[in-house]
């Protein structure tokens, strides 16, 4: 063999060589042609935002106004924020004589009630316990009072809601003898005086001192109000003169 031919037999080689080399190296380089880096669709933070937006959206109570509900027995923890909504709505009063702009709930022994409008503090509070344990409350001053009472077998606990012009008396009856309360009643009267029967009624007393918030699990803050109200509004515009009553004060307010 002449060196002419060696030469050129090595150049073949080192040709071969080479395209194994290139026929070596195309799979790295298409690798990530072949197999894109996955990729979240939705960052996490933007994705939560809808989310909570839908829930809040969501979210209704009804103002469909029932009877007291079975109480059960033992003690449990008062109820937090929206367990609230789907507690039934109660009140025994009379249609005619229920507290305007108020409501009632009763969700396993606690009883919230809740009343908007001009709001300035309480008077005349019996058989309510202890506060922080059988009972809470918050008052916002000319947007809302809420109180949460734990109802008890023998116990009758009453309260007047007051506000600038009129007020919202509570009368509670459960007599030891019997399963659940007889009454749960809201009911509206003359402005607060610190009187046995208020204003045109009784003795003047003393006035009532407005209370400050003192803190209430149920009650939430301010934005509970307005979300109160708003859903009050839809049901009124939608016929339930009980939602009326909360809104405006009235079994219609247009």
């Amino acid at each position: 063999m002449n060196r002419i031919e060696v030469i050129g037999g090595c150049g073949l080689l080192m040709l071969g060589l080479l395209a194994c080399k290139e026929d070596k190296a195309e799979p790295a380089n298409e690798a990530p042609v072949a197999t894109p880096i996955a990729a979240p669709t939705t960052p996490a933070a933007p994705s939560a935002e809808p989310a909570a937006a839908a829930e809040n959206t969501a979210r209704k109570i009804s103002f469909k106004l029932g009877d007291v509900p079975d109480i059960p027995e033992g003690k449990s923890n008062p109820p937090q924020g929206t367990e609230w909504d789907s507690a039934p709505l109660v009140n025994t009063q009379g249609a005619n004589a229920r507290a305007d702009r108020c409501s009632m709930r009763v969700l396993r022994e606690w009883l919230r009630i809740y009343c908007t409008g001009d709001v300035i503090g309480y008077e005349k509070m019996e058989d309510f316990g202890t506060l922080q344990n059988d009972y809470y409350m918050k008052i916002s001053p000319g947007k809302f009072a809420s109180f949460v009472v734990r109802l008890r077998k023998g116990k009758n606990p009453k309260i007047r809601v007051c506000r600038e012009d009129d007020r919202a008396s509570l009368f509670v009856s459960w007599p030891p003898g019997v399963d659940k309360p007889k009454h749960v009643a809201l009911g509206k009267g003359p402005a607060c005086d610190g009187s046995d029967w208020g204003v045109g009624y009784g003795k003047a007393g003393q006035g009532t001192a407005a209370k400050g918030a003192v803190g209430d699990p149920g009650a939430g803050d301010t934005s509970e109000y307005d979300f109160m109200r708003n859903q009050a509004l839809i049901a009124c515009n939608g016929g339930n003169q009980d939602a009326c009553s909360f809104y405006c004060g009235s079994t219609s307010c247009k």
